[in-house]
Parts: C-alpha cells; structure tokens; sequence
C-alpha cells in the first residue's frame, strides 16, 4: 500500500498563497477567446462527422469533435468558481454555445460542486463528485459504464420528464431531488433554493426548444437519425475521458468523514506533465491538487501557479508529495490501493 502523503500544517497553506496570490483574478478576454475558438471549432467538427460521406474524413472529424467537446464542456468547471460580474455574460454565453447541446445547462453544476471543496461533505455521502473507489475494480468498471447511459437518461429526463414534471408535482420533486445535478455520486440529493428552481425551468424550456425540431423532424422521416448517432457516440466519449481523468484527480480513499482543507489536498493529485496531460485534463484540471488547494485560481493561471510553487517551496514542502507520475500511474495505484487505505480526517495536524 503507498502511502499517502503528508497533510502538511495550515502554516504550509499561507506561505503558498504568498507565492500565488496574485493569480486568484480571473482575466475575461481569456474566457471569451477560449469560447470563441472552441465552441464554433466544436460544432464545426461536429457537422463534419455527421455530414462527410468519406469514413476517413468522418472518422478524424470525429476524433476532433470529442476532444473540442471535451474541452468546451470542461469551462462548466470555470462557471462554478468565479462569479458572474467578473465575466459579465459568459455563463449565458456558455450555456447558449454548449450547454444546451450538452443537456448541461449550468444550474446543474453551479450550487452542486461547492460541497466537493467543503469541509463538512468532501469524501462523504453528501459530496456529490466522490466515490470511494480505491482498490475496487468492479466499482470502477460500473462508474465508467455509465458513461454511456448519461445521454439517453439525461434526453428522456429533458425532453419527456421535464414537462411531464410540470404538472406533476411528484415527478417534479424527484427531478429536482436526484436528476438535476451533474454528479458521479448517485445517491446525491439536491436542494434547490426558487431562484435556483426557476433558473432551471428556463434552461429546460430552452432545451426543449432546441432539442424538440430536429428529433421531430427525424421522426417524421425528413431528417436521417445520423446526427443522433453521431451526438451520442461523441457525448460518450466525452463523458468517459472526463471520468477517466477523474481517475487519477484523487486517492479516492476517503474514510466517509468530514475532511479539512489539507487533507483535500491530501487526497487530491497533480498531474502535470507534457501536452498529453493537457489533452485528457484542458483547462488546468490536471493540477488537481493545486485546485482543492486554492480553488479561485482560473484555468489560465493553474500552470504559471504550479510553477511557482514547485520552484518556490522548499523541497520538504507538502506541496511537491501531490504529483503523480502519469495518468496511468495514477490510475494504477488507484487500482491496486488497499480498500483500507483511508485519507485522514478531522482536525489539521498539528
């Protein structure tokens, strides 16, 4: 069993926020420059793969697709962590461009992601992006076959249950409750305030609106169910390289107890070599760590901040036992981790 590294003290925390804190700001122009390429280059890959008759070009244009997706998709992470009036219009814009197509408007991210970064849910039952996975085969298998599910769950649930629901309060509960939240953890139940409740209703209507045309058009034979397809198999592949990454984001080791800052940090993993990591982990996922650590810093800055800390800290810092060797080092430990390997808890250690 590898052991897992030091907490650190909460000392260690506040010399590493000096080596960064001026690094927490998110800058808009990258925001919109990162939309403005990808999301048009997405869809552009997209309409290729459904369109091309020739397999070479439809597979590459394919191939483009997932990874454009992948990356679009990924700015949800964004959404959560930096407040509207520092980016005036782009949650709009994001869901505009990809939410919609994506069955992921953002209210299904925003509100639920806070309790993977707190104190009292991280690495519990109530922590809606965890699973305690190490050393368990067989539950890692289920976690990542569901990546082919998601879709055709997340169309029934948009386009039957979330009209059906507005007339049937039990149904309404229930898709609130346990339908409504971008999750891994599927015991997770939602509480959504009426703000929250209303914003949900227009991103339902605005799927309906977009989703509804082209499946009626389909289903009365004017349209080939190709783009379906091709929407589906690229949906999937999506899901399953961002669960695969999340692989080796954490330890995944959590002993179900309310767990402290460090030791968020203490389960969570750095993995930042090369440009490979930056195609299975864009927009600075691949420092994960450095995430649960300081979660404000944007996508832009998580490279420049790793830097600085690894050149900065000294050699016996906590920081520097957070990095991982690759993605499939990373996922082998996880695989081989001892199910009683148990990430500590509590109070910081002192």
């Amino acid at each position: 069993m590898t052991p897992l590294p030091s907490r650190g003290h909460p000392a260690d925390i506040r010399a590493a926020y000096l080596v960064v804190k001026d690094l927490f700001s998110p800058d808009p122009r990258r925001y919109w420059a990162e939309l403005a390429v990808t999301g048009p280059a997405a869809w552009a890959a997209l309409l290729v793969a459904t369109l091309a008759d020739r397999p070479a070009v439809v597979t590459g244009a394919w191939c483009l697709a997932v990874g454009l997706w992948y990356r679009a998709a990924a700015m949800i992470h964004e959404l959560t962590h930096h407040r509207r009036d520092r980016i005036p219009g782009f949650h709009l814009a994001w869901n505009l461009v990809v939410g919609v197509a994506w069955l992921l408007p953002s209210v299904m991210y925003e509100g639920v992601h806070g309790a993977h970064h707190k104190r009292a849910t991280y690495g519990t039952a109530a922590d809606p992006e965890y699973l305690r996975l190490a050393g368990r085969r067989g539950a890692v298998l289920w976690y990542l076959a569901q990546s082919f599910l998601i879709g055709p769950v997340l169309l029934v649930r948009f386009l039957v249950g979330a009209p059906l629901s507005w007339v049937v309060p039990p149904l309404r509960r229930l898709l609130v409750r346990s339908a409504s939240s971008y999750v891994i953890n599927l015991a997770f139940a939602r509480r959504m305030s009426r703000a929250e409740r209303r914003q949900l209703v227009r991103w339902e209507c605005a799927v309906l609106l977009a989703w509804w045309p082209p499946l009626a058009l389909s289903l009365a034979g004017q349209l080939s169910w190709r783009w379906l397809a091709v929407w589906y198999t690229t949906y999937s592949a999506v899901l399953l390289a961002n669960r695969v990454r999340m692989l080796a984001a954490h330890r995944f080791a959590s002993d179900g107890r309310p767990t402290d800052h460090l030791g968020q940090f203490a389960d969570s993993i750095d993995t930042p070599s090369g440009w490979w990591a930056a195609l299975w982990a864009p927009l600075g996922m691949r420092y994960h760590a450095l995430h649960h650590l300081f979660p404000a810093i944007p996508f832009h800055n998580m490279r420049p901040a790793y830097r600085r800390l690894v050149a900065t800290l000294p050699a016996e810092s906590f920081y520097h036992r957070s990095r991982a060797r690759g993605l499939l080092w990373a996922i082998r430990r996880l695989l081989g981790r001892s199910q009683h390997a148990e990430v500590p808890s509590g109070r910081s250690a002192r």
